[in-house]
């Protein structure tokens, strides 16, 4: 494979003259030979792109298990096989299986964008070589080839036009944004033209609508637009979301946490009680065992696929799970234009009379509106017909089609509309079809064409004769469409009161005026006119001087129709719900500047009441021009980008990143890939995104809506309250295992008894915290949820909160649970094996023994201690329960009705763990597995009556401690920064680390590894001038 990393500084063949180009490619019109091309293929490469590198089985695998969590989990099970507590190995390993395999699954083909981008290009091509075109494989396309396209073709490669016919037209809204076809010319533009404005250049995968037209290739592969933007897509770092930083910097936490625990449990054990090396080993491994989070992970994972299906039926696909939680803390929402904010469906907004100016409702192709007068009255039927008949030119002066799809594959839209041709053209025809055109083949069918001039971009019309009916010699009427510049000096006439039999003087000054007024509005203006036409002078070679060199004007004006790819309507709603929520939108697209400015005063992203003049709209060669420093200082004040290209919106996403801001980035194109994955979550579309998009993207719309984009941020926000409520529930319950067990043997209760086996606590981590917590993950949203502002970027999952929760609750479960199980001990008589083993105990000490186990003596499951740790058992689990209804609501106080409306779950989970407790505490052979004997009503009610202790004490410090306690743990906190956020100098220095992060579902949260090269190994393809080209092997920009 050929090299091609030598640098040169880009060519820019637009503003290259043909001659020029033609030199510089050492080529000719006749193309090159034979021998030359096979030169040029062996010496540039294939016409391909680079396929990315993909990671093997075991490496994926190995970025699943590659974070703390998974690795406490694989150390708990570890801990658990030395102490032979096979059934809790075979929980935890299972529980580690299940967080892998979901991972693997749900990361999926997230690396293969590029790949996606490979499968849009044109498999064939038509090169002219040696004077012959010849059709090859696109592949080997080489610069310099002279290629050949008509209507159909996708480009092969990027082309610079030397000749064009027949109006060629090409749909280039994949890589600018653009939605209506581009007129190719062959003339030079200017050398700072944006993409949209390269007039004279084909793009690779781009389709041609219309016409036909010769161009030189001048770039291939990796080195044509689409590849630059294949490339840009393997080179952006995809953003590590805060959950997965949350995630692993409490992993670290706990791990630090355990490992204090451990070591003063073992020189308790070892140094004063006087337990063997081994024992105290022991005794310390199954404490930190019980302080391990164990279910936490489950958890997490479970709680984010609950949050994915409920967005994925409300039309939000999450393709990466921790993606979730990052729509809740997006604090800017960058947009791309067409066919996300808009429906990429040219609409008919405006139809301006001599009498006034009608409004049409409905957006899109879909036939589904009314005609309005200017006080947004819909108008009676036969003044429709009316106006049908005036503007009857513009369906049948029309080579477009439109026909109803029932068989397409979205269950969004019952009936889909399909076009077929220009999109201009295809908003005329859903024109008169609102008007009362029921099938409009059959309406052109009464009114046969005889003649006609097509539309050219050299005169920017279209005309055609139309015979008034199928009857032979019928009247002839000429219709014409076009630039209103260009019609209103050739008409005579005009048609007043909105009525066709009646006519006056035409008044130009009225019209231009007219034209003016709705093109400053971003608006498309089309004049449709007609006239009466003369038998003899139809002829199979009429053209475009009938009009241009007619002696007099002699058409009628019929009126002015002003089109738009309009907002869409619940696209105005999410703006505006979404700034209430403290969220700016920015629309950033690849159209005009004055389209753009009036898309977003229609959406609510600028002040519709501002001037044109007073509203900043940066271009993409205006950015180009500005250094990081100069977008950084713009970025925030400027709502609207115009021009845009692949790389102005990489930099726009990366400044904001800069400024502190969490970015949502939501496009369609190909030309959005590399922005949708820089983002911190890139959003595509599902109807009418490219593979590409979707690929890049970590969340999929399916229904193209907007305003999905904002349910998903509600839902986001409501995921990390919820994971807040988890973590606030499970910290405290884990610490008060552990250090229940752990206090045991500081207080030495009846001899160094400890109240929890390891049974017992791997049953509350892993079925009871699990169940409590996955019933916390459904708790509802809380009502002012989407008007509070965006969550404070850093901020911690294990805040203050939590960390307070930690001392306070635990504390109180520790004393329930060592109360408990020491007034149980000391209230049953002791038995005679009670005794025995005291003995036992004594001698051993004596003799220090080294017998094998956990003590030199045994430990006996005697009823007394068996029922005491049933009390203590039952006192945890139901102490639990309590604290989890007290979590429920982080600020509100529980003590509302709400409690027992809302959320089923909870009390089915309640419910449920209460028969499980039940079941294990009274079923013989269950309950001796369990460590646990029958239990009397007294026990009962003092375990119920601790239970609602925790819950009313819980209360109580919600209700003072944000006001007398939590401003003390704040100051705690500060010195260690456990508590805080992070520092913004930390977080910006994070975010320019040029670090990748293989995103991943489930409970993986992300493999560090150093971005490579996007040069790295060969690439495929050239860009730039073959002549000079001596002793170079290739061309990279």
């Amino acid at each position: 494979m050929p090299d091609t990393e030598m640098a040169v500084e880009e060519t820019k063949w637009h503003s290259i003259a043909v001659a020029e180009i033609l030199t510089l490619q050492s080529t000719s019109p006749d193309g090159l030979s034979d021998s030359e091309a096979e030169g040029r293929l062996k010496k540039f490469g294939t016409n391909e792109l680079t396929p990315p590198p993909k990671p093997s089985f075991l490496m994926k695998v190995f970025i699943q298990v590659n974070n703390i969590l998974i690795y406490i989990l694989i150390a708990a099970a570890i801990v658990a096989g030395i102490l032979q507590d096979w059934a809790e190995v075979a929980l935890i390993g299972g529980v580690v299986v299940i967080n892998v395999t979901i991972g693997l699954v749900q990361e999926g083909r997230a690396e293969q964008a590029a790949a996606a981008i490979q499968g849009m290009l044109s498999s064939k091509a038509t090169v002219i070589r040696s004077g012959e075109r010849k059709l090859i494989d696109a592949k080997n396309v080489v610069p310099g080839d002279v290629c050949f396209i008509q209507a159909g073709d996708r480009c092969p490669a990027d082309l610079r036009m030397i000749e064009v016919t027949g109006n060629c037209g090409i749909l280039e809204a994949m890589l600018t944004g653009e939605s209506n076809p581009i007129t190719k010319i062959t003339d030079v533009c200017f050398p700072q033209s944006a993409l949209g404005d390269r007039k004279n250049m084909a793009f690779s995968a781009t389709m041609v609508m219309t016409g036909q037209g010769k161009g030189v290739v001048c770039g291939t592969g990796d080195l044509a637009e689409i590849g630059k933007i294949s490339a840009m897509v393997s080179n952006v770092d995809s953003q590590k979301t805060n959950l997965m930083v949350q995630l692993e910097m409490f992993g670290r936490w706990i791990a630090l946490f355990v490992l204090i625990i451990a070591a003063i449990s073992f020189c308790v054990a070892y140094l004063i009680h006087d337990f063997t090396v081994g024992d105290a080993f022991k005794s310390t491994v199954a404490i930190a065992v019980a302080i391990i989070p164990e279910g936490l992970p489950a958890v997490v994972t479970i709680s984010l696929a609950l949050a994915m299906q409920m967005l994925a039926n409300n039309n939000a696909i999450i393709r990466q799970l921790p993606a979730v939680e990052t729509l809740g803390s997006v604090t800017v929402i960058c947009s791309d234009k067409t066919g996300t904010l808009t429906k990429n469906e040219m609409t008919v907004q405006l139809m301006q009379t001599s009498t006034q100016q009608y409004k049409m409702t409905g957006v899109g192709y879909s036939p589904v509106g009314v005609v309005q007068d200017e006080n947004s009255k819909d108008l009676p039927d036969e003044k429709v017909a009316r106006m049908l008949k005036m503007f009857e030119g513009a369906v049948l002066c029309n080579d477009a089609g439109i026909f109803k799809n029932l068989n397409h594959k979205n269950p969004n839209v019952p009936i889909a509309w399909e076009p077929i041709g220009y999109p201009t053209e295809v908003a005329l025809l859903t024109m008169g079809m609102k008007m009362g055109i029921k099938e409009v083949k059959e309406y052109k069918d009464l009114q046969p064409r005889v003649g006609g001039v097509p539309f050219a971009s050299e005169h920017k019309f279209m005309c055609c004769v139309h015979a008034a009916s199928t009857a032979p010699g019928a009247p002839l009427t000429i219709h014409v469409k076009g630039a209103p510049d260009r019609l209103i000096p050739q008409c005579k006439n005009q048609v007043m009161d909105d009525d066709l039999s009646k006519v006056g003087p035409i008044d130009e000054n009225y019209w231009q005026d007219k034209a003016s007024q709705m093109s400053g509005l971003g608006l498309r203006c089309l004049a449709i006119c007609r006239a009466d036409f003369d038998p003899k002078d139809l002829s199979d070679n009429m053209d475009a001087d009938l009009l241009l060199k007619a002696p007099t004007p002699f058409l009628t004006m019929i009126g002015v129709v002003a089109i738009l790819d309009p907002p869409r309507p619940e696209a105005i709603e999410g703006v505006a719900v979404a700034q209430m929520a403290g969220i700016v939108v920015k629309m950033i697209t690849g159209d005009h500047p004055a389209t753009a400015t009036a898309i977003a005063k229609m959406l609510g992203i600028v002040d519709p009441k501002l001037q044109e003049s007073s509203i900043r709209t940066y271009t993409g060669p205006e950015l180009d021009a500005m250094d990081d420093e100069g977008m950084d200082s713009i970025v925030l004040e400027c709502n609207v980008f115009a021009r845009a290209s692949p790389e102005n919106k990489i930099r726009i996403v990366k400044s904001l990143q800069r400024r502190g801001q969490t970015v949502s980035m939501t496009g369609d194109g190909v030309n959005d890939a590399p922005a949708l994955k820089a983002a911190n979550i890139g959003v595509a579309m599902g109807i009418t995104g490219t593979d590409v998009s979707k690929e890049a993207a970590k969340m999929v719309l399916a229904d193209d809506n907007f305003a999905t984009i904002v349910k998903a941020v509600r839902e986001g926000r409501r995921v990390w309250d919820n994971l807040v409520k988890i973590l606030l529930y499970n910290m405290p319950v884990n610490f008060a295992q552990g250090l229940s067990v752990f206090f045991a043997y500081i207080v030495d209760i009846d001899g160094h008894q400890v109240p929890l086996t390891a049974i017992q606590v791997l049953y509350v981590n892993m079925i009871t915290s699990v169940t409590m917590g996955l019933m916390l993950a459904m708790e509802p949203a809380e009502d002012d949820i989407m008007q509070r502002p965006p969550r404070r970027k850093g901020k911690r999952l294990f805040g203050k909160m939590v960390f307070w929760h930690c001392i306070f609750v635990s504390g109180i479960m520790v004393v329930c649970v060592l109360g408990n199980f020491a007034y149980t001990l000391n209230n049953i008589e002791k038995s005679a094996e009670d005794y025995l083993y005291e003995a036992e105990k004594a001698a051993d000490k004596i003799t220090k023994d080294q017998a094998s186990g956990r003590r030199a003596v045994k430990v006996p499951k005697t009823a007394r201690l068996m029922e005491a740790r049933a009390v203590a058992f039952n006192m945890l689990v139901f102490a639990e329960m309590a604290y989890a209804l007290n979590c429920r609501f982080l600020k509100e106080s529980a003590f509302n009705f709400k409690m027992f409306t809302e959320n089923k779950w909870c009390w089915v989970a309640i419910a449920v763990t209460t028969v499980f407790q039940i079941f294990l505490t009274y079923t013989p052979g269950v309950n001796e597995i369990f460590s646990n004997a029958p239990i009397g009503a007294a026990s009962w009610a003092l375990i119920l009556a601790c239970a609602l202790a925790v819950f009313v004490l819980v209360e109580v410090e919600k209700a003072v401690g944000i006001y007398y306690i939590m401003p003390s743990v704040k100051k705690g906190c500060a010195p260690w920064g456990c508590c805080t956020g992070e520092d913004e100098q930390e977080r910006t220095q994070s975010e320019l680390n040029q670090v990748q992060f293989f995103a991943s579902g489930a409970s993986t949260f992300g493999l560090p590894t150093r971005a490579g090269s996007a040069n790295a190994g060969e690439r495929h393809g050239a860009q730039g001038p073959v002549a000079g080209a001596a002793g170079t092997s290739g061309y990279n920009v």
